[in-house]
């Protein structure tokens, strides 16, 4: 390695995981690749966190504390002074790093050297490092990843690599939850982003997870990130718009006529030269429009089905054009 210049900064925040970090450093010292440097920024911890890191011997570890507890967003955004590599691996402190997921990143971005940021799917483990036998699956079809990225988070943090140069550009993270699909979002709309089909982490689920605490704050914080997005592409940004684009859609409050109005001003934007939609995304746009008309159609269904932007020939299924009509029917005797 050479110690002055690594090409990647692996950037582990740490606090009180003094379980899961000894695994997660070792699984980054164990990467096929080698010119790296793992900087570490412990936030206060008031466990053994400090006493597990320091057992390791590695020219490569940089460690740094905070004076005191500054959260999340704080000690991640410290990577924007300190880092020194070219790229930023991002790697959370109770996770695990396939050994070849640096290498397998860069690789990526030098076969598209247009990249911003790239990420990966995730096996889950539990709290036990045992197998749970879900996945964290992401979109890797460049063209409907530009879409969903709209809709929520279509990567795993802990997986993904993003050009230094850009992580500073954008001032890192900004919101307290959410922080990372916010950052990914505004990258996403400036630069091309992508995902390797390829588990790049085992991802470890606790069942007190701050996602799962707190997924009402969640949901609320998402929302002035779809505003701020809506506002950047010159679209209507109030809350029955920010709403149309978060999940899950509260079908209550959906307007067709809105609903249609607002995808396709998104779909003139986001598929603007040089970018394009995919058969692959028409396809999957079609499917989300398909929901909607089914849930909120009533009579019209079977005429909204054929709705344009949307509509495509060969984005449907003779059994969804059968259910839309009963649909219609149905609802013509209500």
């Amino acid at each position: 390695m050479n110690s002055q210049h690594p090409l990647v900064t692996v950037f582990m925040a740490a606090y009180n995981t003094e379980k899961y970090i000894s695994l997660a450093i070792q699984s980054i010292l164990n990467q096929t690749y080698s010119n790296f440097e793992l900087l570490i920024i412990d936030d206060c911890s008031t466990d053994n966190t400090l006493y597990e890191i320091k057992k390791f011997e590695d020219s490569r570890i940089r460690l740094l504390q905070n004076g005191c507890n500054q959260g999340v967003v704080i000690t991640r955004n410290r990577a924007l002074a300190e880092a020194n590599g070219a790229f930023i691996a991002v790697m959370d402190s109770d996770d695990i790093a396939v050994p070849d997921r640096i290498e397998s990143l860069l690789n990526e971005f030098k076969a598209h050297p247009e990249y911003a940021l790239i990420g990966g799917h995730a096996d889950v483990i539990d709290p036990y490092g045992i197998p749970t036998g879900q996945q964290f699956t992401v979109e890797t079809e460049p063209s409907l990843l530009r879409y969903r990225l709209l809709l929520g988070n279509n990567f795993t943090h802990s997986s993904i690599m993003m050009r230094t140069e850009v992580f500073r550009e954008f001032n890192g993270y900004r919101t307290p939850l959410a922080e990372d699909y916010d950052l990914f979002l505004r990258i996403s709309t400036k630069y091309p982003v992508g995902n390797l089909d390829k588990v790049l982490i085992f991802y470890r689920d606790h069942a007190s997870g701050i996602s799962k605490k707190y997924a009402q704050d969640l949901y609320n914080q998402v929302l002035p990130i779809k505003e701020n997005i809506l506002r950047s592409l010159r679209l209507p940004a109030d809350i029955s718009y920010q709403k149309m684009i978060t999940h899950p859609i509260n079908w209550d409050e959906i307007n067709i006529a809105a609903y249609k109005k607002l995808h396709a001003d998104l779909l003139d934007r986001i598929y603007a030269p040089p970018h394009s939609s995919s058969t692959h995304a028409k396809r999957f746009i079609f499917q989300r429009w398909y929901e909607v008309i089914m849930n909120n159609g009533g009579k019209m269904t079977i005429f909204y089905f054929f709705n344009r932007p949307f509509f495509g020939w060969r984005y449907f299924t003779a059994k969804q054009f059968r259910r839309a009509l009963k649909n219609s029917v149905k609802n013509l005797f209500k």
